[in-house]
């Protein structure tokens, strides 16, 4: 039987005890959640949500009670993977939980192979006959930049062998790969995985690794490898468009089909406060000092970067 998977990718959430947050419009934060939630349970063929990390903001257990309130009215099955905001030490937020503690309140499953400290916050699930869900862990005790240790890459191979012959679909908060060259000056190469390219390196020896999901640098963007793996970042749910995905996989016999499709939520008033937001981000002047508008007009992606329909 032909394998198909229908699943919606939700990131950087950013729900906050804070009245603003870099880059997104954090104060509405849950009534976004809420709606795309209100959404999602009314696909009666979709198989999961995938939340790839920045549920929480500042990492507070107000946080994670307003986010799980939320959570729990999702009638879908869900799978998470944490991100650098999900618990982080600060000494600017002294009310932030550890990130272990963190993550054990948004997702208790992340306690039952390993206490979920950075890098150890991985797994790997069935989805349905012939499919599986990887989740890494890129997080940095004490930084927002990310990579993936050596210690997961040995597990993630282990994985790959184990799952050789079924459609893998894998998640991790920070891309993989540079979304443009500004990931190689200033601040921005912490927006990206440092050893990414040896994560994409293992990866490509398995070609059943169809898709890698991501969040973390808020922009929408689309990829193909040189060996044919989708890559797919997508923007803050909080931030400028104020989007989530849906992406169907089904194998045909021509290949594996790949659609993707981007929903807009909050409406126009919304998104004209999110590229205000946005606009005015310390960000905006680093991407270019002469035009702030080019940032927003990277994390928005051109239109390739939000629907697609292709075979791989």
């Amino acid at each position: 039987m032909a394998i198909s998977v229908h699943f919606a990718h939700i990131t950087d959430v950013h729900v906050s005890d804070r009245d603003q947050s870099w880059s997104t419009v954090v104060s509405i934060a849950p009534d976004l959640l809420q709606e795309t939630v209100t959404y999602l349970n009314q696909i009666d063929d979709l198989d999961f949500v995938f939340l790839t990390g920045d549920m929480l903001d500042t990492g507070t257990r107000t946080e994670a009670e307003k986010y799980n309130a939320i959570i729990a009215t999702l009638q879908k099955p869900w799978h998470f993977i944490p991100g650098n905001h999900d618990g982080y030490i600060d000494a600017n937020h002294p009310d932030a939980l550890s990130p272990e503690d963190a993550v054990m309140l948004i997702d208790p499953r992340m306690g039952e192979e390993r206490v979920p400290q950075a890098q150890r916050g991985y797994w790997s699930r069935f989805i349905k006959p012939g499919a599986q869900l990887i989740g890494l862990d890129s997080r940095l005790a004490e930084d927002w930049a990310g990579m993936i240790d050596a210690p997961q890459l040995v597990w993630l191979e282990q994985q790959l062998e184990l799952h050789r012959n079924d459609l893998v679909i894998l998640g991790v908060h920070h891309p993989l790969a540079a979304l443009g060259p500004h990931n190689t000056r200033g601040r921005f190469p912490k927006f990206i995985c440092e050893n990414g390219g040896e994560v994409e390196a293992l990866l490509d020896r398995y070609p059943n690794v169809k898709l890698t999901v991501s969040g973390h640098h808020h922009a929408n963007h689309l990829s193909l490898t040189d060996t044919g793996r989708l890559r797919v970042c997508t923007t803050a749910l909080s931030g400028y468009q104020c989007l989530y995905r849906t992406v169907r996989v089904s194998e045909t016999p021509e290949g594996w089909r790949v659609q993707i499709q981007s929903h807009a939520i909050g409406g126009p008033d919304i998104a004209r406060t999110a590229y205000q937001v946005a606009l005015r981000d310390s960000m905006a002047r680093e991407y270019d000092e002469v035009d702030p508008t080019a940032w927003v007009r990277f994390c928005a992606g051109d239109p390739e970067d939000l629907t697609l329909d292709a075979t791989l």
